[in-house]
C-alpha cells in the first residue's frame, strides 16, 4: 500500500524536523525563556505536503517540557490525494529516544466531496515500526475508524465504518454505475501486506434497507438487508477465499430474477481460489439456499476473460417446493420462448455435469409432479420417477416416468408409464406400453427420437389403437358428436430431414368399416408452409353411423371409395382424384332423407325428381334409392365432378330405387373448389331443408 509507505515517510520527516527544533529550542540561550516556537512553513515529500507548521515547546523552567506540533495543511498522495487534513494539532505530543508519540491529536478532514467535524488522531513513529489511528470521523451520516501499522516492509490497515447513509455516500461514488437512494451500510476491513501488495485480507459487509440500480437496470435493490462476511489470502497470485452472505429482508434484482427475501431468506456459502493472472476462478464448494424454495450445492471451474465461461461444474439442486422455484428461477427464463406460461410443482432433486460450458449429464427423481401450460398445448398430473441422462453414446443408465393424467392439447391420456434410454441425443424406448386413451388405450410398439445438429430430430414410432371412442374423441375436439369406436394398427412413421412417412399402410376401423392410409408422406411439416401427399381407401363404412350426428342429414346404406394422389399445400388441397359412393353388391337398405337430398342437390348444383309429382314429395321424410356416389377431379382450383351415372344433362349423383324413389341430378360439372368448400359450409351449418 503506497499510501502508508507514504505516510510513514512523511511521519519520518516530521522526526527529523522534530529533532531539529528540539535541539535548538534546547540551547542554552533558550534556558531564559518560558516558551519558544519554531516556525518551519513547508515541508514536502514525493506527492505529499505539509504546509504552516509550527512546534512550540512550553513549560520550559519545568520538568518536563510540554511539546506542541500544530500544522496548517496536509495534502497525501494518491489514491487519497481527493483528502486534505487541516488545523491539525497534536496538544501531548513527545519525543525521546529516537521515538515520536502523538497521543492527542484532532484535525479537520476535507474532500471536494465530503467534509468531516474534528476528528481525534494519533500516531507513533519509531525507527521500526509506525502506527496511526483515526476516531470519530463523521462520513455520510455515519462514523468512521482508520488505523494503520507499518513494521519495515509489512503494514496493517482496519477500516470500520458504521451506519453510512446509502444517499449521502452516493456522492463519494461513480454517478454512472449505480445510485443510491436510501439506506445504511456497515463496512468493516482488516487487511495486511507489504510495499504495494495486499497478503489477506477478511471484509464484513452489512446492508439495511439498501435502494438502488445501475444506469442499465439490470441489477436492483430494493429495502435490502443483507450482511456478508468475505476472507481471502493472497498465496502468489492465487487468491484463497471464503464467502457468506445472507439476505434477509427486501428484494434483489439480478436480470432477469427478482429475489424476494422478506419471507424467504437467501444464503450462500462459498469457498475457493481466484487466480487473477490466469482469469480463473474455482469454487471448491458452493451452497445456495433460500428458505422453503430449494438448495443448489456443488463446485465449479470457470474463467471470465471476454465473459464468463464454465470449464466445469458439478451441481446439485433440491426442492420440496417446484412451484416457487418454477416461479423466480425458471419462468422469467421461459418469457419469449416456446415454455411461455409453463409452470411447475411437486418436489425434485437432481444432480447435473457442465462441462466447457455444455451439460454433459443429468439425474433427476420427482414426485407428485404438476405440469401446466396456460397456453393449454399440455400438462401432466401426479408425475412421478426418474431421468437419467449422458452425453455419452455407451451410457444404459434407463429412466421411469410415470403418471396420473397426461394431457396432449385437448386429448387426455390416463395413467401410465414409460421405460426408456436417453442418452447423447437419443431417447429410446425399452418396453412397449399402453396408454389409457378416450374409453380405449393406444399401444406404444416403439419409439425412438434423435436429434440432428442444425436440424429437425428424426422420430420413429409404430403402435396400435384399440376401441378409442368417437363420441368421447368428437367431444375433447369440440366436433360434432360421432358414434362408435375407432381401432386398427399405426405401421411404422418415421420424420427425417423435416420429412414425415408412413412405412406400411395405416388402417383404421371406424363406422363399421375401414379406412386404409397409404404412400403418406410430409415435408415440412413444422414450418409456415407444410406439404402433404397421402392415399386412402374407404371400404364399407355405415352411412347411418357417419351422417346420423352431423347436420348434413341421414343415409342409411354402405358408402365406399378412395382418395388417391392427394396433395396438399399449408393443409389445403392442391389436387386429388377421389370418389365416395355405393358399393357394389351393397345388400343393406338404402334410405335417404329429405335434408340429405337437397344437401347433395346442392353440392353438385342440381335437383331433385322423382316418378311422383313433386307436389307429393314434402309428406315423405325419407326416401329409397339404388346408389350414390360422387366423385372429382381436383386440378388448377377447379373440381371435374362425377355421378353414379352420366345423363344427358348432367350426371346422376343419386338413383332412384323403392318407394318413394327419387334421384338427384347434377347438372355443374366443373365447380370452383373454393365455391364448392363454401357450400359444404353451409351445409353443415344450416338446419333449415326445404324440398318442393
Amino acid at each position: 500500500m503506497n499510501g502508508l509507505s507514504q505516510m510513514r515517510a512523511l511521519l519520518l520527516a516530521m522526526n527529523r524536523l522534530i529533532l531539529i527544533a528540539v535541539f535548538i529550542l534546547t540551547t542554552p540561550a533558550a534556558n531564559a525563556l518560558d516558551s519558544v516556537s519554531l516556525n518551519v512553513g513547508t515541508i514536502a515529500g514525493n506527492q505529499w505536503k505539509l504546509g504552516g507548521i509550527n512546534i512550540a515547546l512550553t513549560g520550559l523552567p519545568q520538568n518536563p517540557q510540554k511539546l506542541a506540533l500544530t500544522i496548517d495543511r496536509l495534502s497525501l498522495p494518491k489514491p487519497f490525494n481527493d483528502l486534505n487534513l487541516v488545523n491539525i494539532r497534536c496538544t501531548s505530543f513527545t519525543w525521546k529516544n529516537k521515538e515520536l508519540l502523538c497521543e492527542q491529536g484532532r484535525a479537520d478532514m476535507h474532500s471536494k466531496r465530503w467534509q468531516s467535524p474534528a476528528a481525534n488522531f494519533s500516531f507513533h513513529v519509531t525507527e521500526k515500526r509506525s502506527s496511526f489511528k483515526f476516531t470519530d470521523l463523521h462520513l455520510a451520516g455515519g462514523t468512521v475508524e482508520v488505523g494503520g501499522e507499518e513494521r519495515g516492509e509489512l503494514w496493517q490497515l482496519q477500516i470500520d465504518a458504521k451506519a453510512v447513509d446509502g444517499k449521502l455516500i452516493q456522492q463519494l461514488l461513480p454517478q454512472e454505475r449505480f445510485k443510491l437512494k436510501t439506506g445504511k451500510i456497515d463496512i468493516k476491513l482488516n487487511a495486511s501486506g507489504s510495499h504495494a501488495k495486499v497478503h489477506e485480507f477478511s471484509l464484513t459487509t452489512g446492508l439495511k434497507d439498501l435502494t438502488g440500480q445501475t444506469k442499465d437496470g439490470k441489477f436492483a435493490a430494493e429495502t435490502l438487508t443483507l450482511a456478508s462476511t468475505l476472507n481471502a489470502k493472497n498465496n502468489n497470485g492465487v487468491w484463497q477465499w471464503l464467502s457468506h452472505i445472507d439476505v434477509n429482508g427486501g428484494a434483489l434484482y439480478v436480470e432477469p430474477l427478482y429475489l424476494e427475501a422478506n419471507k424467504q431468506a437467501i444464503v450462500l456459502d462459498a469457498q475457493g481460489d481466484w487466480n487473477v493472472p490466469n482469469q480463473r476462478v474455482e469454487v471448491y464448494s458452493a451452497n445456495y439456499l433460500q428458505a422453503k424454495v430449494g438448495t443448489l450445492s456443488g463446485s465449479a471451474i470457470f474463467h471470465y476473460k471476454g465473459g464468463v465461461n464454465i470449464e466445469k461444474a458439478e451441481l446439485s439442486l433440491s426442492s420440496g417446493n417446484l412451484q416457487d422455484l418454477s416461479a423466480i428461477y425458471l419462468k422469467p427464463f421461459f418469457e419469449q420462448t416456446v415454455l411461455q406460461g409453463v409452470s411447475l410443482a411437486g418436489r425434485l432433486k437432481a444432480d447435473f455435469s457442465i462441462n466447457q460450458q455444455s451439460l454433459t449429464a443429468l439425474s433427476a427423481n420427482f414426485d407428485n409432479l404438476d405440469i401446466k401450460d396456460a397456453a393449454g398445448r399440455g400438462g401432466v398430473q401426479g408425475g412421478v420417477g426418474t431421468l437419467n441422462w449422458a452425453n455419452d453414446e455407451t451410457f444404459n443408465k434407463p429412466s421411469e416416468l410415470a403418471w396420473k393424467q397426461l394431457q396432449l392439447r385437448a386429448l387426455p391420456i390416463g395413467p401410465a408409464s414409460l421405460s426408456f434410454l436417453s442418452r447423447a441425443g437419443n431417447i429410446r424406448l425399452l418396453e412397449k406400453t399402453r396408454l389409457p386413451f378416450l374409453g380405449g388405450a393406444i399401444a406404444i410398439n416403439q419409439l425412438s427420437w434423435q436429434s440432428k445438429k442444425q436440424q429437425d430430430p428424426e422420430v420413429s414410432f409404430e403402435g396400435d389403437l384399440s376401441d378409442v371412442s368417437l363420441e368421447q374423441l368428437s367431444l375433447a375436439l369440440n366436433w360434432t358428436p360421432l358414434s362408435g369406436t375407432i381401432s386398427g394398427h399405426i405401421p411404422r412413421v418415421e420424420y427425417s430431414n423435416k420429412t414425415l412417412s408412413l412405412g406400411g399402410e395405416l388402417i383404421v376401423n371406424v363406422f363399421g368399416g375401414e379406412v386404409k392410409i397409404s404412400n403418406l408422406a410430409s415435408s415440412g411439416l413444422f414450418t409456415d408452409f407444410p406439404k402433404f401427399h397421402s392415399d386412402l381407401e374407404i371400404d364399407n363404412l355405415d352411412l347411418d353411423q357417419l351422417t346420423g350426428k352431423f347436420e348434413f342429414g341421414g343415409i342409411t346404406g354402405k358408402l365406399s371409395g378412395y382418395v388417391r394422389q392427394l396433395y396438399m399445400e399449408n393443409w389445403s388441397p392442391v389436387s386429388f382424384f377421389a370418389w365416395l359412393g355405393t358399393p357394389e353388391n351393397d345388400d343393406s337398405r338404402h334410405r335417404i332423407s329429405q335434408k340429405a337430398v337437397k344437401n347433395i342437390a346442392n353440392i353438385g348444383g342440381g335437383g331433385a325428381a322423382d316418378l311422383l309429382s313433386k307436389s307429393f314429395l314434402s309428406f315423405f321424410e325419407t326416401f329409397g334409392y339404388d346408389k350414390l356416389g360422387l366423385g372429382c377431379y381436383l386440378h388448377d382450383g377447379v373440381c371435374q365432378l362425377m355421378g353414379v351415372e352420366a345423363r344427358e344433362s348432367g350426371y346422376a349423383i343419386i338413383t332412384g330405387g323403392g318407394l318413394p324413389r327419387i334421384e338427384v341430378i347434377g347438372y355443374n360439372p366443373r365447380v370452383d373448389w373454393n365455391v364448392l368448400v363454401d357450400r359444404l359450409k353451409r351445409i353443415t351449418t344450416s338446419d333449415e331443408v326445404i324440398i318442393k
